[in-house]
């Protein structure tokens, strides 16, 4: 009798915990693949804000990602499921105009210098 008392309390007790654990396991590993993307845009940006070649990268925009730009400065915003944001900013040297992802998935990442002005541009795939 003890022991089915005991277990049915493991149970009830140790799946809720469990499942908690799985799911901020699942959160973190979301929020490093957003760090990435972001590590990766700004880089890239960073690279043809300093003079280097129109550059095309191939890259992944994580679920609960968006991109904007506003003058010379580049966001890009992180939210899993109405939790805090997450945002990663830079300011370049160069005005930015972005054709922002429309979602998640595969994309192509172009950064080009057109007339002094930063073009990024995101193309699903």
């Amino acid at each position: 009798m003890l022991i089915a008392i005991g277990l049915t309390t493991v149970v009830l007790v140790g799946i809720p915990i469990l499942l908690f654990a799985v799911d901020t396991l699942g959160n973190a590993t979301q929020l490093e693949l957003a760090r990435n993307f972001s590590e990766r845009v700004h880089n890239g940006t960073q690279l043809v804000d300093t003079g280097a070649n129109n550059t095309i990268i191939e890259i992944n925009v994580p679920t609960g990602v968006s991109v904007s730009a506003e003058g010379s400065t580049l966001t890009i915003s992180f939210q899993r499921s109405g939790g805090p944001i997450t945002t990663w900013e830079e300011d370049y040297g160069h005005t930015i105009s972005l054709q922002a992802p429309n979602g998640p998935g595969p994309h192509l990442m172009h950064i080009a210098m057109v007339a002094g002005i930063i073009e990024l541009t995101f193309t699903e795939l």
